[in-house]
């Protein structure tokens, strides 16, 4: 019986040898916890280098126990003095109240780190945290009085009417800039400047019913315009000076050039393609613009 037995020992032996502990620490904060709460657990193992988790070993994720559950395992691992510091941190959630205060267990962890055939066992006991139901275990009368409602504390109304104010006083005078910009306010500063109230009396022309009428009457308007503005008469064979004198006319060169040449053509030739109303009455609009900051 011996000869049968001692083999059988020798085989088993490789096995058992292969198979060795290792020492690991687990951190978890003891008392605080409700229902609905996580614990964390924090594991550090300690191994050589080449040894890898074998996450078969970690326990399996819900039904870790009566009133917690695990719910995610996070692993690090980093080198460490020639060693791997493996860092697996246990996320378990409380899932059941109780009636009392007392202390629940987690799990008891066996994790297993490989190597080839060679294997590293961590073993570590069951953590244990101290567990507080929804309620007291005891109410007093006082706790258990309903309290009387609270009334409804008045918010305060001045902040928020000057906020009001503020607000319609920057709106009013957003528009009214701005309907000064676009000439919609021409009861206010007098006298325009050239080129706006030219933009006003070109638009005043349009309810005239002949068309050609409606054209020179615009182009008399900006022609003079022009005049006032440049303080001098302007035809298309001085543009260039203006330019020069007058460089915020840069931006409207070509308009202002096609503009001379179709009045050119409207007074002394009769032709009336050059330009129509409409090209006079927004180039008027623009160069208004360009006189406002």
């Amino acid at each position: 019986m011996i000869r049968l037995l001692l083999p059988l020992l020798l085989l088993a032996l490789p096995a058992f040898a292969a198979e060795k502990s290792v020492n690991a620490q687990s951190l978890v904060r003891d008392v605080g916890y409700r229902i609905g709460d996580i614990v964390e657990q924090r594991v550090e193992v300690i191994t050589p280098e080449g040894y890898v988790l074998d996450e078969s070993s970690l326990p399996k994720k819900l039904g870790a126990g009566a009133h917690i559950e695990l719910r995610k395992v996070d692993i690090q691992t980093q080198k460490v003095n020639g060693s791997l510091k493996h860092v697996m941190r246990f996320d378990w959630q409380v899932f059941r109240t109780l009636r009392d205060v007392r202390p629940i267990p987690l799990r008891a962890l066996e994790l297993n780190f490989r190597k080839g055939n060679d294997v590293l066992v961590a073993r570590l006991q069951a953590a244990e945290v101290l567990m507080a139901p929804m309620l007291p275990t005891m109410l007093t009368k006082e706790q258990a009085t309903p309290r009387e409602a609270i009334a409804p504390q008045p918010e305060p109304l001045e902040p928020i009417w000057q906020q009001m104010v503020f607000a319609l006083t920057g709106l009013g005078i957003a528009g009214i800039y701005f309907a000064w910009r676009f000439d919609l306010l021409p009861i206010f500063g007098g006298r325009a400047s050239p080129f706006r109230q030219a933009a006003r009396d070109i638009h005043r022309a349009r309810n005239e019913q002949d068309e050609l009428a409606r054209l020179q009457s615009s182009m008399r308007i900006l022609s003079r315009a022009f005049n006032v503005y440049a303080s001098n008469a302007v035809t298309y064979e001085t543009l260039l000076p203006l330019f020069a004198a007058r460089p915020e006319l840069q931006v409207r060169k070509a308009e202002i050039e096609q503009f001379f040449l179709a009045t050119q053509q409207v007074f002394f030739a009769g032709k009336t393609d050059g330009m129509s109303y409409i090209q006079v009455d927004k180039l008027a609009r623009q160069l208004s613009l360009l006189e406002t900051p």
